[in-house]
């Protein structure tokens, strides 16, 4: 998806439903920036609840925070091309995460315990294995890796998309266990 159809997308969210949100990665090319960064530092996870989606809002700000954590709260507006910014980080992909395949099946999901202390999840055609932790009460998951089916053949999944299958986990999680 364009930053573009995302933008669009989260306004047209704004507009009609203002209590819901919803979540999407944005992946920022490597020549964006001046060194080479991993792929979980150039993904940012915004929400479209930033005020840039709201409608009648002065402010257009949009803050995010990097997968890889090293980078929070960042004013992404300030530093993006599709927002104006001349030689600004410019998106090379976006998705929304409730829009990923399988997220839907989330609530049908089987947790299996592994050996290695891990647990892995699956549900519908994609299976998720994660190290659990608590923090501040909720459940939190550390991504490890991720399979989905795809042209009927297992394939593995890419970081940034194991991180957001992660992030609808703990969601998921944490709402129906109370965590």
């Amino acid at each position: 998806m364009t930053y573009h159809e995302l933008k669009e997308t989260f306004c047209d969210l704004k507009q009609r439903s203002p209590k819901d949100n919803l979540t999407a990665h944005i992946i920022f090319t490597e020549d964006s920036f001046d060194k080479k960064y991993p792929l979980l530092s150039r993904t940012y996870r915004v929400s479209s609840d930033n005020k840039r989606f709201w409608p009648n809002k002065f402010s257009r700000s949009i803050f995010a925070c990097c997968l890889d954590e090293t980078d929070q709260g960042v004013r992404l507006d300030w530093y993006m091309a599709e927002e104006g910014n001349k030689d600004g980080w410019k998106v090379e992909n976006c998705y929304i995460l409730e829009q990923m395949q399988d997220a839907a099946a989330i609530s049908d999901l089987t947790r299996t315990e592994q050996d290695d202390g891990t647990v892995s999840y699956s549900f519908g055609s994609t299976r998720i294995q994660a190290r659990e932790s608590k923090e501040n009460g909720k459940l939190r998951l550390k991504p490890l890796t991720g399979e989905q089916v795809s042209d009927g053949e297992w394939a593995e999944l890419a970081i940034d998309r194991i991180y957001g299958y992660c992030t609808l986990l703990e969601r998921h999680l944490n709402r129906t266990v109370g965590a």
